[in-house]
């Protein structure tokens, strides 16, 4: 091997052993990372994020969020009120409700009108459907 070879393989070890050292630097930042809990928690968000949106399960979301924002309005709308009445009960302006029945609805009557709802079949169809539902996708 003449002088020149020698010159030119010890220039490409060090080059070889420059790229192995950048490669180790990165390995030893990325387990650092790995170790720092904050830093561990994004990678895993980054991940699941990618994971979601490549799968096309984000889009799913948010059509279902669309589909069911009626849903979600009522919702609210129904706990602005159940709010408004415990306000007013709060300040002494008793609003007197009447069962079908005629009879008036008194503060111990939830038991018996939540066992009511229980008994009747859209509430148990709606139950076992999401039941039924949960357990599929799970």
């Amino acid at each position: 091997m003449t002088k020149n070879e020698i010159k030119k393989a010890l220039r490409e070890i060090e080059n070889k052993k420059s790229e192995l050292e950048e490669q180790l630097r990165q390995l030893e930042e990325e387990s650092e990372n790995f170790y720092d809990p904050l830093s561990a928690s994004l990678m895993n968000a980054k991940n699941a994020a990618r994971k979601s949106l490549t799968s096309g399960n984000m889009k799913k979301l948010f059509d279902n969020i669309l589909n069911n924002i009626d849903y979600i309005k009522i919702a609210v709308k129904s706990f602005a009120n159940i709010a408004e009445k415990a306000q007013d009960k709060l300040e002494g302006r008793v609003e007197e409700i009447t069962v079908s029945s005629g009879m008036a609805v008194m503060t111990n009557m939830w038991i018996p009108m939540i066992l009511a709802l229980i008994q009747t079949q859209e509430f148990q169809h709606l139950m076992a459907n999401m039941v039924a539902t949960a357990i599929q996708e799970s």
